[in-house]
C-alpha cells in the first residue's frame, strides 16, 4: 500500500475513536403517509445515502434509521417516543415533523434523548426541553414575514383560514398580530379534506378581500384551492410552509407560499443537494425534504465530533457556537438556549408551473 493511501487510511480510522465503530441508530418519526411526510423521509433518506457513503463513515461506522409512522398525532407521536427511548440502540432522534406531535414527544424526549424537529413550527415548543431541538423557525417569526410581505405589496383586506391546530392556530395568530391592514374574518378549518369550503368561497367573493390566508397543509389546501377556482375567487391566495407539498397541482398556479428552503439557492451545497434529490426521486425537493436532510446530517456530524452518546450529543448541538456551526443546504445551524434555530429565515415564493419561485425583490 502506497505511504499515501495508508495515511489517510490510518486518519480515518483514527477519527472512528473507542465506542463510534459498528452500527449508530437514529429514530425517525412523522406522518410518512402525507406528502409533507413523505418528503421528510425521502430526505433522510438521500442524507442517509449519502452518510454511509462518506469517508467518516466508511472506516467503520455504519448509520441505520429507523422509521416510525407518528400519523401526525400528539397519543401516537408520545408512544413512538417512548419506544425510541426504550431502545439504547437509538441515540438521536430525527423528527417529528407536526407540531402536535413534537410537542407531545418532547416532554417524553426530555432528559433521555435528544430531538431534532424538522418542520415543526409552533411557538409552543420555544423551551420545551433542553433535549428538544428545531431547524425551521417557528410560526411566530414565519406568521410576520409572510405578513410583512403582503403588507408591502399592499393589500388592505385578509380572510384567515387556519387549521385548528398547534400549526393552524400559532401561524394564524402570528399573521393576525403582524398584518398592517383590517382582518375581516378568521375561522378555524378541519385537517381533513372533506370539508366544503363553497360557504367560506361565496362568503370571500361577496366581502371581496385583497388576499386569503390559509394556516394549513397539503389536504386542507388542496380541497380549499378546489372550491377557490371552481368560484373563480379574485383574491391573492397565501399559505406557509404547510403549502409547500400543493406546489404541483396545476391548482396552486399563482399562490405565494412562505417557504423555509429554495431550490434556486444557487450555493453548490444546495445545487448538489437539489440534483442528487432529483436524481433519485424524479422530483424538485422542498423545504420539507431540504429541512429533514438538513437534520440528519446534523446529528451524524455530531456523532462524528462527540460519538454515539446521547448525552453527549445533546450537549454538543446546544453549544455549537457561530464558528462551528453546521452548514446545510437551508442555511447555517446552531441553536439559541431555547432549542430554535439562530438567524433562521423563510423566503416568500410563487408557484409557476408546479415550482416555487422566489418573489424577487419583495
Amino acid at each position: 500500500m502506497r505511504l499515501s493511501k495508508r495515511i489517510a487510511l490510518l486518519a480515518l480510522l483514527a477519527a472512528c475513536s473507542h465506542g463510534q465503530t459498528g452500527t449508530i441508530t437514529f429514530g425517525a418519526a412523522g406522518p410518512f403517509s402525507r406528502a409533507y411526510g413523505l418528503a421528510n423521509k425521502q430526505g433522510i433518506q438521500l442524507a442517509l445515502d449519502e452518510i454511509n457513503n462518506s469517508p467518516a463513515w466508511a472506516a467503520g461506522r455504519h448509520l441505520e434509521i429507523k422509521f416510525a409512522d407518528d400519523s401526525g398525532t400528539g397519543e401516537r407521536a408520545s408512544a413512538i417516543a417512548q419506544r425510541f427511548v426504550d431502545d439504547r440502540s437509538i441515540v438521536a432522534v430525527v423528527g417529528h415533523v407536526n407540531s402536535g406531535a413534537m410537542v407531545s414527544a418532547a416532554h417524553v424526549y426530555d432528559g433521555s434523548l435528544a430531538a431534532v424537529a424538522t418542520t415543526a413550527t409552533s411557538p409552543a415548543l420555544t423551551a420545551i426541553s433542553r433535549w428538544a431541538f428545531r431547524v425551521i423557525p417557528s410560526d411566530s417569526a414565519n406568521g410576520m414575514a409572510i405578513a410583512q410581505f403582503v403588507n408591502k405589496l399592499g393589500r388592505k383586506r385578509a380572510a384567515i383560514l387556519y387549521e385548528n391546530n398547534a400549526y393552524g392556530r400559532g401561524l394564524a395568530e402570528s399573521f393576525r398580530r403582524s398584518f398592517a391592514g383590517q382582518i375581516i374574518a378568521m375561522d378555524p378549518i378541519s385537517e381533513a379534506g372533506d370539508q366544503n369550503f363553497e360557504p367560506f368561497v361565496s362568503w370571500f367573493k361577496r366581502e371581496h378581500p385583497d388576499l386569503v390566508f390559509v394556516a394549513g397543509t397539503d389536504v386542507s389546501g388542496l380541497a380549499f384551492l378546489k372550491e377557490a377556482r371552481r368560484q373563480q375567487l379574485a383574491a391573492d391566495l397565501v399559505g406557509g410552509d404547510g403549502w409547500q407539498t400543493v406546489a404541483p397541482s396545476a391548482l396552486a398556479n399563482g399562490i405565494f407560499v412562505g417557504a423555509p428552503f429554495s431550490a434556486q439557492d444557487p450555493r453548490p451545497e444546495v445545487r448538489a443537494f437539489v440534483t442528487a434529490y432529483t436524481k433519485k426521486y424524479g422530483t424538485t425537493p422542498d423545504g420539507n425534504a431540504a429541512l429533514a436532510y438538513d437534520a440528519t446530517k446534523l446529528l451524524a456530524h455530531a456523532v462524528e465530533r462527540v460519538g454515539p452518546d446521547r448525552g453527549k450529543i445533546r450537549d454538543y448541538l446546544a453549544t455549537l457556537s457561530e464558528g462551528e456551526a453546521y452548514r446545510g443546504v437551508t442555511g447555517t445551524i446552531r441553536f439559541r438556549a431555547d432549542g430554535d434555530p439562530v438567524g433562521k429565515n423563510i423566503v416568500m415564493t410563487r408557484v409557476h408551473n408546479g415550482e416555487l419561485l422566489v418573489e424577487a425583490g419583495k
